[in-house]
């Protein structure tokens, strides 16, 4: 990540004690995320203790977001910052810097290793997308029981024991999905999205990602030789369906589908929740409706 090396100094700094204290009872402390993926982990350990808000507003694309004011001004009445790492939010230092002021920003990877892309444009990049495996995910859970541990010493037992229901959750999840991909032949767990965030996922159940449209990251747009190539791969790989992801616009994708003679499966969620009510609006919730579209369409 661009910029990285600054804001885990940054971290290294606060939780070497100069973190400001935490606000008055009467008044909750504020803490933001990146995405409200993040935001989400966050508030399953925060409970009540914390209030914690998303920068990127629903279905927001975090590889091309443009902080607006109103970030500036969430930032700045924030003691937290909670941010993803590893190239995904390469405008956030200089979001943190506009808003001035000290706070504590906390990597929610760190003790992770990512993949390094091999290849294409973003060879030797870090995949930032290390939350679609929900193994991952308890790293992030533990990352930000830690920091609010380690924040607000008074609330230790509520991070802990909301971090311990979390984690249990996960579990439950990762053996969910594991028993849901039983059903989809070997053969045909084959993988084709709009952008490359679901390999964590697909090397942890066992699903080949031939291809995608974008990298791990959606900044440039592809070319029409690369968009052929894609086409030649489906058809020799015997895709049986692609999936567009809900924070990229779907027309490369169907014309990919038309040209290689597959359809779309459902809508899938990466970089985004759904919106409230959409029953996707947690990240189990996500999840559970990204397997449930997979196998629909691949089985």
């Amino acid at each position: 990540m661009r910029g990285a090396g600054v804001l885990v100094s940054v971290v290294a700094l606060i939780l070497a004690g100069c973190a400001p204290a935490p606000a008055p009872s009467a008044t909750r402390p504020k803490a933001v995320a990146t995405i409200n993926i993040l935001a989400d982990f966050v508030s399953q350990v925060a409970g009540d203790r914390v209030e914690v808000v998303s920068l990127i507003p629903v279905g927001g694309d975090p590889h091309t977001y443009e902080p607006v004011p109103r970030d500036v001004q969430k930032v700045a009445e924030a003691q937290v910052v909670f941010y993803n790492g590893l190239g995904l939010e390469k405008w956030l230092e200089e979001l943190i810097e506009n808003a001035g002021g000290r706070r504590l920003s906390v990597e929610l990877t760190r003790g992770l290793r990512p993949a390094l892309q091999t290849e294409g444009r973003y060879r030797g990049d870090p995949d930032p997308h290390l939350w679609m495996d929900p193994v991952f995910a308890k790293q992030y859970v533990l990352n930000a029981r830690d920091a609010l541990r380690s924040f607000d010493p008074a609330g230790a037992s509520t991070y802990e024991a909301n971090a311990a229901r979390a984690l249990r959750e996960l579990d439950a999840l990762h053996g969910w999905i594991r028993e849901q991909v039983t059903r989809i032949p070997a053969h045909r767990r084959k993988l084709v999205t709009t952008h490359d965030a679901f390999r964590y996922f697909g090397q942890r159940y066992g699903f080949q990602v031939v291809g995608t449209i974008w990298g791990i990251s959606t900044e440039d747009e592809p070319s029409a030789q690369e968009i052929a190539r894609l086409v030649d791969r489906i058809r020799a790989e015997g895709v049986p369906a692609v999936f567009v992801e809900t924070t990229i616009n779907p027309k490369l994708m169907e014309r990919v589908a038309r040209e290689a003679g597959v359809r779309i499966g459902q809508k899938l969620y990466g970089d985004s929740l759904g919106p409230p009510g959409s029953g996707a609006d947690t990240y189990v919730g996500m999840m559970r409706h990204n397997v449930r579209a997979i196998v629909e369409a691949l089985r």
